[in-house]
């Protein structure tokens, strides 16, 4: 009677996987969750990026799009749950505009490098691409120093890169595929 109530609950714990096993909602429910926050519909989303993770001991989709206003989301969903555990959004490619309707280049009276000049620097990394392809541009203060950093997408490649604002060195200069 041991011997065979033993190999019921063995073969019970064999066919249910060995106890719980996580349920995965799936990439494609992680993006509808995304979208739906986001408040667009599935048709003005460019999905630039949907990877499966760990991080903090938990499975998570990390999501990137674009809305056809060129607005980019960044999310992270909690694969099993569904839950959003982050999230961002900035519109790409904004610069604030002079009066009489000019670009600035806010760099120019400063003795730096400007903002053209930051965009010609990455753009002659990537053969072929076109100010059209850079996606983020913003030009920050970090570690005492005013760089550049911004990012192209072209031809499924995605490259990040910093730029020093005085020099016009590149700082940082990262490539992978967007569907990584």
């Amino acid at each position: 009677m041991k011997k065979t109530f033993i190999s019921l609950a063995l073969a019970a714990l064999i066919f249910s996987g060995c106890g719980a096993q996580a349920k995965d909602i799936g990439a494609d429910k992680a993006k509808e969750i995304a979208i739906s926050h986001a408040g667009i519909n599935a048709q003005e989303a460019n999905f630039i990026r949907t990877d499966k993770d760990r991080e903090n001991g938990k499975t998570v989709y990390d999501i990137e799009f674009y809305s056809k206003d060129k607005t980019e989301y960044d999310y992270e969903i909690d694969a099993e749950t569904g839950d959003i555990i982050s999230y961002d959004s900035e519109v790409e490619n904004f610069t604030p505009e002079t009066q009489n309707n000019s670009v600035q280049d806010t760099n120019a009276e400063q003795g730096g490098i400007t903002d053209r000049k930051a965009k010609e620097i990455a753009l002659a990394k990537v053969s072929g691409a076109t100010e059209a392809d850079i996606r983020e541009f913003k030009k920050e203060r970090d570690d005492g120093r005013e760089e550049y950093e911004g990012k192209i997408i072209y031809n499924n490649t995605e490259y990040e890169f910093e730029i020093d604002a005085a020099s016009g060195e590149i700082i940082k200069w990262e490539t992978e595929s967007v569907h990584d």
